[in-house]
C-alpha cells in the first residue's frame, strides 16, 4: 500500500470514535497551590482564575495553605491568572486539561518591588524563560506536553532539546546524546531533583553521555529547565550545559494510571493518596522493552541485536510533617544486547569488516531523599541525599571461519556516587535574595579491562582499580532587582577534588536590563570547572613490557577551565511570539592533551559513544566556541504553534602538536523548523486531532581520514590523522511527521498517535569504514523511514 493511502487509512481509523452517539460535555478538577517563589510560603487568599478556550470563566482563592480547588474546568487548552495583593499576576497559559485525569499545579509568585513611583514598566511574561529565576541568559523551561508533543521526539526530553537553539544531537539517529554549542556530551550535567546523576539512558557508556532510548519517564516529570551557557552558580563540575529535571508529585487525593505502548516500551504507572488527610502520595512505574516482550512471547525479528531494557522510577511525597516536607525517589534501569556476528550466513557474513560477537550490557540507578524546612516567612532550607551509579559490561569475540569464538575484551566497569546537596534560600526583601549551599560528593569507581595485543601476543590490562575520592563544593548566589527594568544575578563556585588536591574558583555573574514591556536585553559570564573522568585519572600505561609493570600517569590532571561570554536580545511580539537572538565566545583551558605532539584532546571525548583510553596526558591544550542563535518561537494559541531555530557556531581546539583543528563536534550549523496544529473535534469537542511536522538540516560528522591505498597495501586501517576533523560528511537532512488523536471519555482519555521518523527516506550518512574483506571503503548509513505506532490511555 502506498504511503498516502497508508496515511488515509490511519486518519479515517482515527475519527472513527468521533462518529459515534452523541456525546455529554465533559469537565474536570483543576486544583493546585500558589506559594511565594522565593521562600515557598503558601499564599492564603490568593485569586486563581481559569479561562477556558470557550471563553467561560471559573475562579477559587487559596485557602490557609495555599491549596485551591476548582471543579467543572472545560476540557481543552486552558489560561490561568494568579493575583495576590502585593504580588505581580502570573499569567499561567497552555494548561492541558482532560477528562481521565485531574490536573494539579504548583504556581509561584514574585513579590512586587516597592518603588517610589509607580511602576512604569511591566514586562510581557516570556514563557520559554526557566524555571530558575537565576537563570537570565542562554536557559529556557520546557513542559511534558512539549515532550509529548514534537515530532521527532518519541517521548525522550534529550531528543525534544535537539529543537532547541545551540543544541545538535550527537550525529546518529539510533542516540540522543547532546551537543551544545561544539562541546562534548561528556560536559553536560544531569541533575534530578537536586542530585547529580550519571547518564539516564539505556545502552550508555563510560564514553558517552546519551543512548538509544531514555530512562526517563516523561509522563513523571515536572516543568524542568535546560541550561546552554553562563549558568549560576548553583551548577558545578560541568562546562557545555545542564539538564535540570524535576519530578511531579503524585496525585494526593485520587488515585490514577497510565499505560503506554510506544517506541520506548510497555509501560504502566500509577499514583494517588497515601494518607489524604496528610496530602502524602505516591507515583511508580515500570517499563519493559517492546521488542523484548514481543521476542519471549516468539515473536522474532531477527536473531541478533534485540534490545533488552527494563526501567522503574518513583516518588513518594509527605508534605505535611511535624519535621518539613519529605520526598523519597528513584529512577534505575538495565539493558542489554548481543550482535552476532556467528549467526550471518552466506554473502552477509563473507563481507563483514571482523567477524565479532558483541555482547553489551548496562545498568544505571539513583534513589534519594529531600527535605525542605521552611525557616520562618523568609527563608527555607533544601537537603538532598543520594546515592547513585552506573555499570557497563562488555565481551568481544572474534570469529574464525568454523565460528570458533576468541576473546578479543573483556571489560567492566562501575561508577558510583554518594552526594549530599544542602542550601539555605533567603530573600531579604522583595528586591533582594540569596542562595548559599554545599555539596559533597563521595565519587568512585571499580574498573577492569583485559584486551588482546597481538605483537605481544598477550592480554594488555588498561584499567584495573577500585579507587575513591571526593568532590567538594561550595556556592553562594546574590539576585538583586533594580526596580522593575534592571535585574542582576551573581555568584561564586568553587569546587576541590582530593584525589589531587586540583581546584576551581568560579565566578558567575549575568545581567538583565528590560528596555521596555516588549523588549529586553542581557549578558552573562561564567567561569566553569570540571573534573575528568575517573577512567581518565586511572588509565594505566605499560611502563616496562617485559616484567608488565604500569604506571598511572594521569593522576595528577587538574580540573578544565571554560568561560562562557553571552549576550542576549528577546523581543516578546504579543503575547504569544517570542523572537530570541544570543551570540556567545567561549574559551576553554587546562584541557588534557598527550604530551608527545598529536591531535589528541579530550574535548573529542563522546564523539565515537565509547571510552576512551590515553595515557601521559598534561592539561596544556585549549580550544574556543563562537557562534551565533536564533529562536522564533509561537506558544500554542488557537490550535497553532511553531518553533523556528538556527545556530552558526565555530568549534576549535588546540592539542600538542600546537595546529589548530575543528573539534569533532563542529558541524558549524543546524536549523530546524517545527509546527504543528490541533483541532478539537467530535459532536461535542470533546476529542483532540493533532499533527506536528519538523524538519533539520545540520552539518555533517567530522571524520579522521582513512587512506586507502595505504590501507588496501597494509592489510588493515590506515588513518590520515595529521588530516583529523578536517571534513565533514555531507549535510545531514531529515523529515519527522507526527500525527496524534486523544479520545475524552468519562472514564477514561486515550491517545492514538503515528510518528514517521524521516518521512522522505533521506539517505544520511552516519559513517565511512574501510572493510579489509573487501579491499574498500565501506558506506554506512542512518535509519531511513522509520514509523512508530503510539497509544497511552489515561484511567
Amino acid at each position: 500500500m502506498k504511503l498516502k493511502n497508508w496515511m488515509l487509512l490511519f486518519v479515517v481509523t482515527l475519527l472513527i470514535p468521533t462518529f459515534g452517539s452523541a456525546q455529554q460535555v465533559l469537565t474536570q478538577t483543576l486544583r493546585g497551590t500558589v506559594t511565594d517563589k522565593e521562600t515557598n510560603e503558601p499564599l492564603i487568599g490568593a485569586s486563581v482564575q481559569v479561562i477556558a478556550e470557550s471563553g467561560k470563566i471559573l475562579g477559587a482563592g487559596t485557602d490557609i495553605n495555599g491549596k485551591f480547588k476548582i471543579l467543572g474546568v472545560p476540557l481543552g487548552r486552558v489560561q490561568l491568572l494568579v493575583s495576590y495583593m502585593g504580588y505581580d499576576t502570573r499569567k499561567v497559559s497552555d494548561v492541558l486539561v482532560h477528562s481521565a485525569k485531574e490536573v494539579v499545579l504548583t504556581i509561584t509568585l514574585e513579590e512586587k518591588l516597592q518603588t517610589v513611583r509607580e511602576l512604569v514598566v511591566e514586562a510581557k511574561k516570556d514563557k520559554g524563560r526557566a524555571n530558575n529565576e537565576l537563570v537570565l541568559v542562554s536557559g529556557r523551561s520546557f513542559s511534558v506536553d512539549q515532550v509529548n508533543r514534537y515530532a521527532g521526539g518519541f517521548n525522550d526530553p534529550s531528543r525534544m532539546a535537539a529543537n532547541f537553539a545551540g543544541v545538535a544531537g550527537g550525529g546518529n539517529d539510533q542516540r540522543n546524546d547532546i551537543v551544545i554549542r561544539g562541546n562534548s556530551p561528556m560536559g553536560l550535567l544531569w541533575r534530578l531533583e537536586g542530585a547529580d546523576i550519571p547518564n539516564p539512558n539505556h545502552f550508555g557508556s563510560q564514553g558517552a553521555n546519551g543512548g538509544p532510548v531514555s530512562i526517563l519517564n516523561v509522563n513523571m516529570l515536572s516543568n524542568s529547565d535546560f541550561l546552554t551557557g553562563a549558568f549560576p552558580a548553583e551548577y558545578g563540575n560541568a562546562q557545555a550545559g545542564v539538564f535540570d529535571l524535576k519530578l511531579r508529585n503524585g496525585n494526593n487525593e485520587k488515585r490514577e494510571f497510565i499505560g503506554q505502548v510506544g517506541f520506548a516500551g510497555i509501560e504502566l504507572l500509577a499514583e494517588g493518596p497515601i494518607q489524604q488527610s496528610k496530602g502524602s502520595s505516591y507515583m511508580m512505574s515500570y517499563r519493559y522493552s517492546t521488542l523484548s516482550l514481543f521476542s519471549t512471547l516468539g515473536i522474532q525479528f531477527g536473531n541478533s541485536g534485540i534490545p533488552n531494557y527494563q526501567d522503574v522510577s518513583f516518588k513518594f511525597h509527605f508534605p505535611q510533617t511535624k519535621w518539613g516536607d519529605f520526598s523519597v525517589f528513584g529512577i534505575g534501569g538495565k539493558s542489554n544486547t548481543k550482535l552476532l556476528d556467528s549467526e550471518k550466513k552466506g554473502a552477509e557474513r563473507a563481507n563483514l569488516p571482523i567477524a565479532q560477537d558483541i555482547d553489551f550490557g548496562s545498568a544505571m540507578g539513583v534513589i534519594g531523599a529531600t527535605h525542605v524546612l521552611r525557616l520562618g516567612a523568609k527563608s527555607y532550607v533544601k537537603t538532598v541525599l543520594s546515592t547513585s551509579g552506573e555499570a557497563n559490561t562488555v565481551r568481544v569475540d572474534t570469529l574464525n571461519n568454523a565460528n570458533t569464538p576468541y576473546l578479543l575484551l573483556g571489560r567492566n566497569t562501575v561508577n558510583y556516587r554518594q552526594s549530599l546537596h544542602s542550601f539555605v534560600n533567603y530573600k531579604y526583601s522583595a528586591s533582594q535574595s540569596y542562595k548559599l549551599g554545599i555539596i559533597v560528593n563521595n565519587l568512585g569507581g571499580i574498573m577492569k579491562d583485559s584486551l588482546w595485543l597481538n605483537p605481544l601476543q598477550s592480554y594488555f590490562s588498561r584499567l584495573n582499580f577500585h579507587e575513591n575520592t571526593r568532590l567538594l563544593q561550595a556556592y553562594l548566589n546574590y539576585n538583586y532587582k533594580l526596580g522593575a527594568r534592571w535585574q542582576l544575578n551573581a555568584g561564586l563556585h568553587a569546587s576541590y577534588l582530593s584525589l589531587n588536591g586540583s581546584y576551581g574558583i568560579d565566578p558567575r555573574a549575568s545581567i538583565k536590563h528590560q528596555l521596555n514591556e516588549s523588549h529586553a536585553l542581557s549578558f552573562g559570564y561564567g567561569k566553569h570547572s570540571q573534573i575528568q573522568p575517573l577512567l581518565t585519572y586511572f588509565t594505566k600505561t605499560l611502563s616496562d613490557t617485559f616484567n608488565q609493570i604500569y604506571a598511572t600517569t594521569n593522576k595528577e590532571l587538574q580540573m578544565s577551565e571554560a568561560h562562557h561570554f553571552v549576550l542576549g536580545y528577546d523581543w516578546m511580539i504579543g503575547a504569544k511570539t517570542r523572537l530570541k537572538l544570543e551570540t556567545y565566545y567561549q574559551h576553554l583551558v587546562k584541557i588534557p592533551v598527550t604530551q608527545n605532539p598529536s591531535y589528541f584532546s579530550t574535548l573529542n571525548f563522546g564523539a565515537d559513544f565509547i571510552p576512551v583510553y590515553a595515557d601521559s596526558l598534561v592539561n596544556t591544550g585549549k580550544a574556543h566556541n563562537y557562534g551565533f542563535e536564533f529562536t522564533l518561537e509561537r506558544f500554542m494559541h488557537k490550535g497553532w504553534y511553531y518553533l523556528f531555530t538556527a545556530s552558526l557556531f565555530e568549534s576549535k581546539y588546540l592539542a600538542s602538536d600546537n595546529i589548530w583543528r575543528n573539534t569533532a563536534f563542529n558541524g558549524n550549523f543546524v536549523v530546524n523548523a517545527l509546527v504543528g496544529k490541533e483541532w478539537n473535534v467530535g459532536k461535542s469537542k470533546n476529542n483532540v486531532l493533532g499533527v506536528n511536522i519538523k524538519v533539520v538540516s545540520s552539518g555533517g560528522r567530522r571524520f579522521i581520514p582513512i587512506n586507502e591505498a595505504a590501507s588496501r597495501a597494509n592489510g588493515d586501517v590506515v588513518y590520515e590523522l595529521e588530516k583529523a576533523f578536517e571534513n565533514r560528511l555531507p549535510t545531514f537532512f531529515r523529515s519527522d511527521f507526527k500525527l496524534s488523536f486523544r479520545q475524552n471519555t468519562k472514564r477514561f482519555t486515550q491517545e492514538f498517535a503515528i510518528e514517521i521518523q524521516n518521512i522522505f527516506n533521506t539517505q544520511n550518512v552516519l559513517n565511512q569504514i574501510w572493510n579489509p574483506a573487501t579491499g574498500r571503503m565501506q558506506t554506512n548509513y542512518q535509519i531511513g523511514f522509520f514509523p512508530v505506532p503510539f497509544y497511552r490511555i489515561y484511567f
